[in-house]
């Protein structure tokens, strides 16, 4: 019987281990652009956050088009000046409705697309006006699901370099 999971053991490693090598490995903090416009942010891949979000200030709601869009400043990296704003407009996909401690809040929900390593990904984010510090932004299990591994032992592992 012991030979017999050791046997089932080996091979179902063996299954799995091609399929890990093809995905992505991430470190739990990296380094990504936000596109097209460029600024450099911090991201937290968080597997244990449900959702994923990105911290804003200064938001405005407004009308374009008959549809709802945001404007909002978010903190980038610059390699000269060091943290500056960058203020970016982005559609409305809906707005979701959330119960806290304090009450309850609504939170706007847009498309953005962040260079990760080579490859650019257009994932759905939350806008949070609380912010707690640490990495505006942070990736949770509904990103990391198809985004790759996360090895939390490691950080900043891969430089952003997605090509226009």
């Amino acid at each position: 019987m012991r030979r017999y999971t050791t046997v089932l053991s080996s091979f179902m490693l063996a299954l799995i281990i091609p399929q890990l090598t093809q995905a992505a490995v991430f470190g739990w903090q990296e380094k990504a652009l936000i596109q097209p416009e460029q600024g450099s942010v911090e991201v937290e891949l968080d597997p244990t956050s449900p959702k994923s979000s990105i911290e804003v200030h200064d938001l405005i709601i407004f009308q374009k088009d008959g549809e709802n869009w945001v404007r909002f400043g978010v903190p980038v990296m610059h390699a000269l000046t060091g943290t500056t704003d960058l203020t970016l407009e982005r559609k409305v996909l809906r707005t979701e409705k959330s119960k806290g401690a304090f009450g309850s809040s609504q939170h706007q929900l847009v498309r953005m697309s962040l260079c990760l390593g080579d490859k650019v990904y257009a994932e759905d984010l939350t806008l949070k006006t609380h912010g707690k510090g640490g990495s505006p932004v942070k990736l949770g299990r509904d990103v990391l699901a198809h985004l790759g591994v996360v090895d939390a032992s490691r950080f900043d592992t891969l430089k952003p370099d997605c090509k226009p």
